[in-house]
Formats: structure tokens, sequence, C-alpha cells
């Protein structure tokens, strides 16, 4: 085994490695070229820095990383040909199970980051194991949901039949709670909505998971949690019986995990429908709460029996502060009888929204409630007379739900104004997280509260709200909040709102629904002109039909389709651009840049268009963005997905003015910047 230490070398600290003795230095450059793992150019440059030194050169790949530790040892050991799988090259060992073992990898051409299974010897030999596993691949690869790993790519190998995920930066819910303990309620409610959310939209799709757990549960640096091996488990079980390694087998063909399974799972697992997975979703919030499954016992038919006949237990034993809603919808998930359970993950979503409105963190640090819906934040209903129109060639989707899980903040001086707005929210069934009379004490709730809106007066004692809104978008990495701005002044005196995203003013006097509306709007709804028109008493935070003062972002490893949406969207009337060359990079400069479109491009080396787009709508504070997507593919199981993500228009990488023109004309109004015509295709 290869293993790096640090010694004084001339009282300078350097990297070795522990390679195995018999190994020189000709065998490990030569197994590095051979393979394939480092460019030539690169790889003699570092030879000629370390000299003959194999430990040397071993350090110095890893420093320059080039190469990862795992590669190394894999190659020190002589296992150098399983580094490559099809176009992929193989950097880490991330964990194995029945089913195989899975890779952290990379795309030789690509270099995109992806997580790789690759199926166990014994199941690859198995040719109705294979046939089912390429048939649920297909059905997986057209999934496409913000809390869903995503797959990209399935094949087969010298190593045997692989699948190509998406790869989650982050670990599985069982190990945050093996590493910190239990939950904090409002987070356990949070992750679990977010995992019902994925399963509701697959049960939708015809998928049921049959395995969910929390160690099927990733959830990322960011706090999304998205549901993995989807469609897999089933796999377990084939047309031969149960298949090898798998978690739980028994004669009546049994998958699954004892902790998590539904009663009728246990005996046949060939009749159980979308309901098991209530049940083990249910399950797994009792570990996030309790830190360990809701039954458990001495051996494995001691729990499966427990599952079948033992009492419910109640989650405000484990937790006193647990509300009453919550044990209820526990109790109702875990119904012995699939009839007696929760219908449709759909209501359990539904429950679990409202609850997380009522919830308060202890900790400072609030639950925030990703969109809802595949395409939660498109273009607002106003565009389109219904929720799907063709658009010169290309299908634009719309969504017109109101979205309400959701918190908000009130900055007024006045108390009795305070109270009307206030009871104008309990009219709309919004919560209102707390109520501040000054700037300074907004932008300290703002940081601590994590609210998903803050209604402002417009004069405070020692800022103004535009100024209030500036400081706490520049405080926030992400998750800002949207903004309506109380006030009775003109247009013209709110023009300096015009450079910040998914701001509103809202001229007094106003309605209970025309402060629900503006909430809807700066928090997930598009800010097209017709929807600030049908607003009576609103003022829109800019003109709409002054595209130079809005910010767009271009997403393109091409320099070239890069200087080409610039050339379309500066004869449309756009002249401020964000540009970036990968998916990766964007989020980031999405956070840092208020921005008011985005056109992305779909194949990146480290992050693909439609990874982006997922993770753009499930941000609450880029859900609201308007998305093109500018491609040469025209794969309806590679761009369908995308569509259901919530993107504008999916246009052809031409990019033209006849095409791109109209879309604007939608989203911002017709320009009348410059006066002149829309300039003709060259």
């Amino acid at each position: 085994m290869a293993s790096l230490h640090r010694v004084p070398i001339c009282s300078v600290l350097v990297d070795v490695y522990e390679l195995p003795t018999t190994i020189t230095f000709q065998a490990l450059a030569g197994g590095i070229a051979e393979f394939g793992l480092v460019g030539e150019s690169e790889l003699a440059q570092v030879v000629a820095e370390v000299g003959g030194n194999p430990q040397r050169l071993a350090a110095a790949l890893v420093e320059k990383s080039l190469l990862t530790e795992f590669q190394l040892t894999e190659l020190a050991e002589g296992r150098g040909a399983g580094l490559r799988v099809g176009n992929y090259d193989i950097l880490d060992r991330l964990g194995a199970g029945g089913m195989g073992t899975v890779f952290k990898a990379r795309h030789r051409r690509m270099k995109r980051i992806v997580a790789l299974k690759v199926l166990a010897a014994s199941l690859s030999k198995n040719p109705l194991f294979v046939k089912r596993f390429q048939r649920e691949v297909e059905t997986i690869a057209c999934l496409g949901h913000p809390n869903v790993v995503m797959a990209y790519d399935a094949d087969e190998a010298d190593a045997g039949h692989f699948l190509v995920m998406e790869f989650v930066n982050g670990m599985d819910l069982a190990g945050h709670v093996e590493r910190t303990g239990p939950f904090p309620l409002h987070r356990a409610v949070d992750c679990t909505l977010q995992a019902a959310r994925g399963l509701a939209y697959a049960h939708s799709q015809g998928i049921i998971h049959r395995d969910i757990k929390p160690h099927n549960l990733l959830c990322d640096h960011n706090g999304v949690v998205k549901v993995t091996d989807l469609g897999l488990a089933r796999l377990n079980h084939g047309a031969d019986g149960p298949a090898e390694g798998s978690d739980v087998t028994m004669a009546g063909g049994v998958i699954g995990t004892a902790d998590y399974m539904p009663p009728e799972q246990a005996f046949d697992s060939t009749t159980i429908d979308h309901r098991a997975d209530i049940y083990s979703l249910g399950c797994t919030l009792h570990y996030l709460i309790a830190g360990q499954p809701p039954f458990g016992g001495p051996t494995l038919m001691a729990i499966l029996l427990k599952h079948r006949d033992g009492e419910i237990p109640k989650l405000s034993d484990v937790l006193p502060e647990t509300p009453a809603s919550l044990d209820k919808l526990f109790r109702g998930m875990l119904a012995k009888r699939p009839e007696q359970r929760i219908g449709e993950m759909s209501a359990v979503v539904a429950e679990l929204e409202g609850i997380a409105r009522t919830l308060s963190p202890s900790d400072g640090t609030a639950a925030q409630a990703p969109a809802t819906g595949s395409a939660a934040g498109a273009v607002t209903a106003a565009l389109a007379s219904n929720s799907t129109k063709e658009m010169f060639g290309a299908t634009v989707e719309f969504d017109t739900r109101v979205e309400q899980a959701a918190t908000v903040l009130i900055v007024e001086p006045s108390r009795v104004q305070a109270s009307i707005i206030r009871s104008l929210l309990q009219e709309q069934s919004i919560a209102v997280a707390d109520a501040v009379t000054c700037g300074k004490d907004a932008i300290e709730a703002a940081r601590t509260l994590r609210p998903r809106a803050i209604i402002s007066a417009m004069h405070l004692k020692d800022m103004d709200g535009i100024e209030l809104a500036q400081q706490i978008r520049a405080n926030s990495k992400t998750g800002a909040p949207g903004f309506v701005l109380i006030t009775s002044e003109s247009d013209d005196e709110t023009a300096s709102l015009s450079h910040i995203n998914r701001v509103l003013t809202l001229k007094k006097p106003f309605t209970a629904a025309q402060l629900g509306e503006a909430l809807n709007l700066v928090m997930g709804a598009s800010s097209s002109i017709e929807f600030s028109q049908r607003l009576s008493g609103f003022g829109a935070a800019s003109n709409p039909r002054d595209r130079s003062r809005k910010k767009v972002l271009i997403v393109d490893d091409s320099m070239t389709a890069r200087m080409n949406a610039k050339k379309t969207l500066l004869a449309l009337g756009f002249s401020d651009f964000v540009e970036v060359n990968d998916g990766a990079y964007a989020i980031g400069a999405a956070d840092r840049e208020s921005c008011d479109l985005i056109v992305t491009d779909y194949n990146m080396p480290l992050m693909d268009g439609r990874a982006l787009v997922s993770y753009l709508k499930q941000n609450p504070a880029t859900a609201s963005i308007p998305i093109l997507m500018v491609t040469t593919e025209t794969e309806p199981k590679i761009l369908d997905p995308v569509r259901r993500l919530g993107v504008v228009a999916i246009v052809e990488k031409a990019f033209p003015v006849s095409v791109v023109g109209p879309l604007m004309d939608s989203l911002f109004g017709a320009n009348d910047s410059s006066g002149q015509a829309r300039p003709k295709e060259e």
C-alpha cells in the first residue's frame, strides 16, 4: 500500500510516498504513460523536475493535481488497468454494496466529475439482470428533478456494466447523523421534505424506490438533499429470484433494508407500491430526529416482526418540542397496512411544507424550502394562456403555482403599519418570521432567520429600503431574500432599484392579494412586464424595456459560442454581460451578480447545463431567473428532463435573432431603447 509522509530534506518538509520497494521509477512512470492518466508533456516536465526518485515523482504528481492518491496506490499495486472504465478515468473509491462499487470518476474529454457505479461481476454475468438493468437505466435517465440524483450514461467495459451518475459533493444523511448526532427538528423536517419532493416526482413517473433510508439520501454542501439509487433497488430481485448481495433476501423475494422496511415488503416485495416509500421515509424521519430507526431488535426477524406488530413510537417522546401535527403525520406514514397509510407522497409534501412554516430553528439557521415544482420560478403564466405552448419551434413551459413554503421579515418603523401588514399576510396564510423597526435590526434578523422575503418601508430611521436591500444582498452568499418595498413615491424616484434583482415597490394603499402576489414574484416568479402591469398599484423595480440595465450571465466552454451569444443579445439591446466557461463557475457568478437572464450551454466539462439548471432552480436566490438553454443536442431523452426543470426555451446553437428576439420580447417587453427595428440575420 502506498502512503504519504512528510520528511525533512535540507531543512524543508517534502511530501514523499512510501511505495512498494519492488517498484522502480521506470515502472511507475511507464504505467502512468501506458494508461494515459497524465498528458505526455506534463509527465515529461514532472519527470525532469524530480530526477529518478519514484517517491518524489508520486508526491509531485499529487501536488500538481495530476494524479490522486487512490490512482497512485492502484498503480503501485499493479491495478492500473482498472483506472479506466469506458471514457472515464477513475479518481477515487467512494463505497461498495451488493450491486457493485461506486467510484469518483472524470470524463476523459469533457472533464466532468461523476459518480460511476460498476456492477458486481456476479451481476454482470447474469443476462436477465443485465437486460433489466438496461431497461431501468433508460427510465432513470429521463428523470430530471433537483432532489433526484441524475443518471448521465450507462455502458459496458472490461470492468463490467456500469452506470454514470451525478456526483454529489457531500455525504449521505446517515453519515451526517453519525458524525454530529440527531438533527435539530427544523433540519430533520427540511431534509425529509426535500426527499419527499424527489420521491413524489419519481412516483409521478411510475418509479418506486423500494429502499429509502438515510444512506440513500445524499446532502451536498449547500444543504440540497438528493435521492440516489432511484429505480435500482428493484434490480436486486431479478427474474430468477433475489440477486446476490441484497441487503435483505428471503425465500419470499424480499428486497430492502430491515430497519426501514414496511411490513408488506418483508413478505412479498413483488406486490408493493409507492406507499412502501412513504413508510420508509417515515422511518428515516425518525432516524434523523432520534438517531436510530423506530424499531430495533437482536435479530433480523425480530426487527421485521416489530415493523408488523410493534406500537408506532411518538416523535414527541424523543423530542418534546415536536408539534402534534408532525407526530400525526409520522403515524400516518408508518401505518401498518398500506390502505391505512397516507396515500400519496404529494400529500406528505403538502403536510411537511405546512409544518416547516411553523418551525422556529433554535440554532439560528432556518431551513430554506426549495422551490416547489419541476419548473418553479419559470416565466410567469401571464406570458401564456396555457401551461405549455410552442414558441418559434421551441417548447416553453410555465409554472403558475404559488410558492407557499416561505417566511417573511417585516421592517416597519410604525407599529400600526406593521400590524396591518401582518394581518394582510395572515389572510394569505404567509408566516411572519419577525418584525423589526430599523435597518440595523433587519440585517441581523436576515442573517439569523434567513427569511424568503423582506417587506420593508422605503424610509427607515437609519437607512432607506434600497440601502437595506443592497446590504443584505452583499452579506448573503446564497439564499438572498426577495424584497417588497412599501412606498408612495413615483416610478422615477425608485429608478435606482433597476440593478437589484427580485426587488419590487408596492404603492400604498394595497390589498392582501396584491401583497401576496408581490411576494410570490420576488420569491420565485419572473419579473416580466405583463405580470407587473397586471398588479395594479405596483411599481416595477426597473423599466423592463430598458435592456441595457439587464445583467446577462452567459455560460459556455466555447469562447466562440459566448461571443456569438453576446452578438445576438447586443443586437437586441442588452449590454451588461458576465461570462464563465463552465456550469461549476456559473453557480458562484449567479450568487454574486444578481442576474436577470442566464444563457447556458448543455455540454460542459465540470458541470453540464442540466445539472446547472437543477441547482439554480433549487436555490431560492436564483430560482426566479429565466434560463435559456443553447445546445446542439436534439435527442428528446436528453432535452425533455431539462424542459421539466424549468428552462424558458431550448434554442439551437446558432442563437439567431429571429428566435431569441421574440423570446426576449415575451420576457422583458418589446425593446424600445434604441427605437430601431430588429436587425436582419446575417
